[in-house]
């Protein structure tokens, strides 16, 4: 199931791509830096071209990376340290889960692309599917506050009603997806005063059987 029918191999042919900043997303730094989060299994989904998944094998975490186009992918692999990742050509919704013991689930993006809400509960659920008890999910979603720079937004409300049911919100902030920097913007044609558009970035843990 692509996000709202959207077409990112596409999208990565044409080489349409400003959620590409080509450096580890800040907020994931942060929280590996400073959050209980040590190296495990993980898995992040909509990987694109692999700079998460590469960062955070490079920080000792043992990562499944997975994304529907092939194009983007094909970029992942030809990354140096690529090789210390598992990139997988997959549809989260419709393919076998790669697995339920990763201890750490990274997205930056995937579920603020999914405007029903069954959709958001759906890939939730999902998600609590691949984690281990107390295992951890990370997620970066457009926020409804501020300009409609980013056309896939959420509200605070629309997403504590699609994770609380599978997680505890450990943290909830008000923040930016990280900016691209000039030149990504000259060539993809922005303006260059474009500012980052709001976001929320949301830190999880999984419940146990008890909390659910």
């Amino acid at each position: 199931m692509g996000i709202d029918g959207i077409n990112w191999e596409q999208l990565y042919q044409d080489k349409f791509t400003p959620w590409d900043v080509k450096r580890p997303d800040s907020h994931l730094a942060q929280i590996i830096h400073n959050a209980p989060v040590k190296p495990c299994r993980a898995l992040e989904l909509g990987c694109g071209t692999g700079t998460n998944a590469i960062w955070l094998a490079r920080q000792g975490f043992t990562v499944t990376a997975m994304d529907l186009s092939a194009t983007a992918l094909e970029q992942a692999r030809k990354k140096d340290g690529a090789a210390s990742c598992t990139f997988v050509l997959a549809d989260f919704f419709d393919d076998p889960l790669p697995g339920t013991d990763f201890g750490f689930v990274f997205d930056l993006g995937c579920m603020h692309g999914f405007s029903n809400p069954e959709h958001r509960d759906m890939l939730a659920r999902r998600i609590a599917q691949c984690l281990t008890v107390g295992g951890y999910w990370l997620n970066i979603s457009g926020s409804l506050d501020g300009p409609a720079i980013c056309p896939s937004r959420l509200s605070a409300r629309e997403i504590t009603a699609a994770v609380e049911p599978y997680f505890e919100i450990l943290s909830l902030t008000a923040t930016v997806l990280d900016n691209l920097s000039l030149e990504d913007k000259e060539s993809l044609g922005l303006a260059p005063d474009l500012p980052p558009p709001r976001a929320f970035c949301s830190f999880l843990r999984k419940r146990g059987p008890e909390e659910a």
